[in-house]
């Protein structure tokens, strides 16, 4: 991201639980969120909070395709920025970044957006837009429909003659530096571009399953490690149930049926795995 007299934008899509931990992000009820804090000062919220019940009544009555539930528009403004600590200021940040989302995204895409002013860095502004537009069928029928590439595309088709990811992330640099001039900032500088040819951002629904994967790759881990967990845990018993029978049988005990069930079953395991 930008800093200085750079300001600096990104988007990505969100799946319905990457909304919700932005919820828990945004009200502090995360773990990262308290850790971050270094005022006690609340944000300044365009909408609601409650992105998550903020997004659903969005999209009420609006058709859309596939399942990102948003994207998630970080604005950066220059960290040069005059009194960029007064509310006065980041009222200012706030209404500009909403203005620039809908603006880019055809006119009507933004449900909520927040700015924290508990964190070191009060120059960035999270947006959750979800564009909306008017479908015209050819019999002059019209439909509420939603997309989240639509417009970026169209805007890196105009830029560049081309909607590839690197042309969708360099048109919304391109356009956010233009927008920050017209909103007076005339000394900001221009982004630079990258020598080096890589992705710049994912296509939403690209995004969106590389997420999903992650999230399975990480269950799958987890549940390895708590397998993992439980058959030492059991082996754990077994053996301890081996030991108390043994005792208990030196000593003239009677063996209670079932600990001595637990300990023939890790008797037979013990003997399995010596001739495996």
């Amino acid at each position: 991201m930008g800093s200085g007299r750079t300001g600096a934008i990104r988007q990505q899509a969100l799946t319905r639980a990457d909304l919700n931990a932005m919820e828990r992000h945004g009200k502090r009820l995360d773990v990262m969120g308290p850790s971050r804090r270094v005022r006690d000062v609340p944000p300044l919220v365009y909408g609601s909070l409650d992105i998550v019940e903020a997004r659903d009544q969005w999209m009420e009555g609006v058709q859309q395709q596939g399942r990102t539930q948003a994207l998630h528009m970080l604005v950066q403004f220059p960290t040069d920025l005059d009194q960029a600590g007064t509310e006065a200021v980041q009222q200012a940040m706030l209404r500009h970044a909403v203005e620039f989302a809908n603006r880019y995204h055809g006119g009507d895409a933004v449900f909520a957006a927040r700015l924290d002013r508990d964190e070191a860095g009060q120059h960035t502004v999270d947006v959750f837009l979800m564009p909306r537009y008017d479908f015209t069928y050819r019999d002059g029928r019209t439909q509420r429909r939603a997309s989240v590439s639509k417009f970026s595309k169209e805007q890196a088709r105009v830029r560049f003659g081309k909607d590839d990811p690197r042309a969708q992330g360099s048109a919304l640099q391109d356009a956010w530096f233009e927008y920050l001039r017209e909103a007076g900032l005339r000394w900001v500088e221009p982004p630079t571009r990258k020598a080096v040819r890589t992705q710049d951002r994912q296509e939403p629904e690209a995004y969106a399953l590389d997420q999903d994967r992650q999230r399975l790759d990480a269950q799958r881990a987890a549940l390895a490690a708590r397998l993992a967990d439980m058959e030492a845990r059991e082996e754990a018993i077994l053996k301890a149930a081996r030991i108390i029978e043994a005792a208990r049988r030196a000593e003239g005990r009677p063996v209670p049926q079932d600990l001595a069930t637990i300990a023939s079953k890790g008797r037979k395991r013990s003997a399995d795995q010596r001739g495996g």
